[in-house]
């Protein structure tokens, strides 16, 4: 599909403010019902005449996550009033604080000229469900207007299409119009309330979404440094946000939370990404951080190998990281995140089988030791 994309990636690393499409009649294109959930869906901008609108496809690095729709066919929606496309809606929330919240940007430049924005379902789920359930959220970042996420084609009295201003890889330090927004509204709704050493954990995750061996051991090690395991799929959004404003000292391994910390944190904070995986996420997330609060946000990588899936080829979302727990612990004294009051002993072998055993049992088949070349892409930030 992607050679039928007729657009480069867009250019943000300067000033993206004078790049907002604005069209007349112009036409939001859905993907097809029935579809499964692909990785490329044609959804997003037609012309009045049916031309595709480069500031409606949205990219995940170098490749397009959308590509141009077909015309619609027969009768549409017609939709009075002025109108923001923010993209694809993703119910998936880490993509959803990456690519959903992109062109978001705009609604400050725009202030006072838009009725509300419009998203696209990623496919065709129970979109009016996940539109409810990020309401308050989008809500929370400064996206205080009525949003549509439109299963059906509609043609749209006045709509603006702003450029993509974020995005994974080499697009996640953002452009300069979005980090303003970002510093401006993002939680600052949202009375800071938690602790103020946090490890965001993925222990209480089901077996199949993958993290670090021995994480339990690794919490235990930080709770003697004042650490307290925080399991933010058992907090609503806006309590997330309280609790990463609260928080001055945060530690977590490479997974998607880690977006909602850039968002709302600040520059006093001190942040540690552990890597759980190849593929260097860990640095990407610490560029993120940086960039969006300016605070001291450092990588980690000291993993001994990956353990993936017995059927897999490469590290991914779904893989188990194996570290070198007292190179860890070292490195953390180092940077000053932790004081080292416990004995990070290494796994004896006999515990790692134990270990690889239960999350096998967990995950509901077996893993396997991936010893690649470092850098192997990792399929997504979760």
């Amino acid at each position: 599909m992607a050679e039928t994309n007729p657009f480069t990636v867009p250019d943000i690393s300067g000033s993206i403010a004078a790049h907002i499409t604005e069209l007349e009649r112009a036409y939001v294109v859905p993907p097809q019902k029935g579809l499964p959930n692909q990785s490329v869906q044609r959804s997003g901008v037609l012309t009045a005449d049916g031309v595709p609108v480069e500031n409606g496809v949205t990219w995940r690095g170098t490749n397009a996550v959308t590509l141009p729709p077909a015309m619609p066919e027969g009768e549409v929606e017609q939709l009075a009033g002025r109108w923001l496309f923010l993209g694809p809606l993703f119910g998936h929330f880490g993509h959803f604080l990456v690519e959903s919240i992109c062109r978001i940007w705009a609604v400050e430049a725009l202030k006072g000229q838009i009725d509300g924005v419009l998203y696209v379902p990623k496919f065709q789920n129970r979109p009016e469900y996940v539109a409810e359930t990020y309401k308050p959220f989008l809500k929370a970042l400064g996206v205080d207007l009525p949003l549509r996420n439109l299963e059906d084609p509609a043609q749209v009295e006045r709509l603006f299409v702003p450029r993509q201003g974020f995005g994974m890889f080499q697009m996640i330090e953002g452009a300069p119009e979005f980090r303003d927004f970002i510093r401006a509204h993002a939680g600052k709704e949202v009375p800071p309330e938690g602790d103020e050493k946090i490890y965001i954990s993925r222990s209480a995750l089901p077996g199949a979404r993958g993290s670090v061996l021995f994480e339990e051991r690794l919490e235990a090690w930080l709770a003697a440094e004042g650490f307290t395991a925080y399991h933010p799929q058992k907090h609503n959004h806006l309590e997330q946000i309280a609790a990463y404003r609260a928080a001055r000292v945060i530690l977590g391994v490479d997974c998607s939370p880690l977006h909602l910390l850039a968002l709302v944190g600040d520059e006093a904070q001190k942040v540690g990404v552990i890597a759980r995986r190849d593929g260097d996420l860990d640095q990407i997330f610490a560029r993120q951080i940086k960039a969006f609060q300016g605070s001291e946000a450092t990588a980690f990588n000291h993993l001994r190998r990956n353990w993936i899936e017995a059927h897999g080829n490469r590290p991914s979302r779904t893989s188990w990281g194996e570290l070198d727990f007292p190179a860890l612990k070292e490195a953390l004294m180092a940077a000053g995140l932790i004081e080292g009051k416990a004995d990070w002993a290494e796994p004896t072998e006999a515990e790692l089988e134990a270990e690889i055993d239960r999350i096998s049992e967990a995950a509901g088949h077996r893993f396997k030791p991936w010893e690649g070349p470092k850098g192997a892409a990792p399929g997504d930030s979760d």
